[in-house]
């Protein structure tokens, strides 16, 4: 009788120690396989450093806030319209103060007659009587422009502003892409070359 019941009592000590066992290990987790802990989408995502990608697009960005009129509309593809004032010599005076540039996009120079860009570009003054005619001293957003606004151009005419609902029209050109933020001014992109009266 005492042996059977001491071979009975033998299995259940076992028991009772493997279950204070496994919970030990549940609680430390010292009795975990270490390939799991390799393995681990925990240990895995730590070893990738959150973010490594946002401080290049903060560093474009910055960069774009550094760049003059000029440079910056070009870099937003209004490349001709950038040529052009720097084969008038406006560059620097454009990179000086603050201005407001309703830049015509490529197609827009695409678009005047046969011949116009080319005999204004034979004619420095009236290039720049042109050019100028784009250019309003001061910073206005597209916010800050209200309908029936008459602007002041550097060229010292007076260009109007109309806005039916969301459209904004400078001249006879619609606004296509608004508030091209660049270091000492803003751009606003237009379908249309504005020639000045007169020329």
């Amino acid at each position: 009788m005492l042996f059977v019941s001491g071979c009975a009592e033998e299995p259940a000590g076992e028991d009772a120690g493997e279950e204070e066992t496994s919970i030990i290990d549940n609680e430390t987790g010292e009795g975990a396989i270490p390939g799991q802990e390799e393995e681990s989408p925990i240990g895995g995502e730590e070893g990738i450093i959150p973010g490594e990608e946002e401080p290049a697009l903060g560093e474009n960005e910055t960069g774009g806030d550094n760049q003059t009129i000029v440079e910056t509309a070009e870099a937003a593809g209004y490349t001709t319209f950038a040529s052009i004032v720097r084969d008038a010599g406006l560059e620097d005076t454009l990179n000086e103060g603050t201005y407001t540039v309703f830049a015509p996009t490529n197609e827009a120079f695409d678009a005047l007659p046969e011949g116009t860009l080319n005999n204004l570009s034979e004619d420095n003054q009236d290039l720049n009587v042109m050019l100028t005619y784009h250019v309003v001293e001061g910073e206005y957003m597209a916010s800050d422009l209200e309908d029936g606004q008459l602007l002041t151009t550097v060229q010292s005419e007076m260009i109007p502003v109309n806005i039916t609902g969301e459209e904004i029209i400078i001249g006879n050109a619609n606004v296509v892409e608004p508030d091209i933020i660049a270091s000492n001014g803003v751009i606003h992109g237009i379908n249309k070359v504005l020639i000045p009266p007169g020329l």
